[in-house]
């Protein structure tokens, strides 16, 4: 393609731009490529060795209650309901082994799950509530939302039981768009609400991602001990989901770093 640019001289500059060539693929002989699978095969048992270390051998570790401390000192003078603290665990696993996926249950919560539950039940509707549900109700309240009378996102999730699945279908429209539309697939209509409640509202999911699991554990103005029950739930919960992978392949758990908003990365026993 043939361009030109003016100058204030009056003079022109040609110039062309031609596609790259495609460099020529390089035929490799077997003895290469043995040599390149050893290769590979020798870093992933360095990976793995290094994962297996004890964190105490690492110059960034700390024990838990000082790694806080430090993290901590790192967020003064900002609002502690936005500085959170964040655990990241490395996941060393073989190609084509499933990502690991689970829930935890936190000791403390990060944030509080907003339920909302429909039944019939006059009883059942004040158990839910007891149990921390924050709107109970039964066809009155379907009937408020067909009406626009409730604000709809406020709430996480929902939750019913078996006799209000077929009053619900009116609002299907409201709910289903904003993740509230209970389903049996779902495992959101249940018989005991209370109970669902109480089984799930601190549950927090996870999952991993590429060779990591990252997810928040609390605020900085939460206690020494309910972060450090978070880090246990977190712990048991990710061993846990270890346990259960099908993978003929081990999967090792490696580095596990706690860090603030604006905080350093500090490595902790997992």
């Amino acid at each position: 393609m043939l361009k030109s640019t003016a100058q204030s001289t009056g003079l022109f500059r040609f110039f062309t731009t031609s596609r790259a060539l495609a460099a020529p693929k390089v035929k490799r002989t077997p003895e290469q490529l043995r040599a390149l699978q050893k290769r590979a095969e020798k870093r992933e048992a360095a990976v793995a060795r290094n994962a297996r270390r004890p964190a105490v051998e690492n110059p960034l570790y700390m024990p838990v209650p000082t790694a806080l401390r430090y993290l901590r000192a790192a967020e003064v003078g900002r609002p502690t309901n936005e500085a959170v603290i964040t655990l990241q665990a490395r996941v060393v696993s073989k190609k084509g082994v499933a990502p690991l996926q689970g829930s935890i249950k936190f000791a403390r919560p990060i944030t509080d799950t907003q339920i909302l539950v429909f039944t019939s039940d006059e009883a059942m509707q004040q158990k839910a509530l007891a149990a921390g549900a924050r709107l109970a109700g039964g066809k009155e309240l379907v009937d408020k939302i067909a009406a626009g009378e409730i604000d709809l996102s406020v709430f996480d999730r929902a939750v019913a039981t078996p006799d209000m699945v077929s009053a619900l279908r009116p609002v299907a429209r409201n709910l289903g768009p904003k993740g509230l539309m209970p389903a049996p697939k779902r495992g959101t209509v249940v018989d005991d609400v209370a109970k669902y409640i109480e089984d799930n509202i601190s549950l927090q999911p996870f999952r991993q991602r590429n060779d990591h699991i990252a997810l928040t554990i609390g605020r900085c103005d939460f206690s020494d001990e309910d972060l450090l029950k978070n880090v246990i739930a977190v712990s048991e919960a990710v061993k846990a989901a270890v346990a259960a992978s099908q993978s003929k392949s081990p999967t090792i758990l490696g580095q596990t770093v706690l860090s603030t908003t604006h905080g350093p990365g500090i490595v902790i026993d997992f």
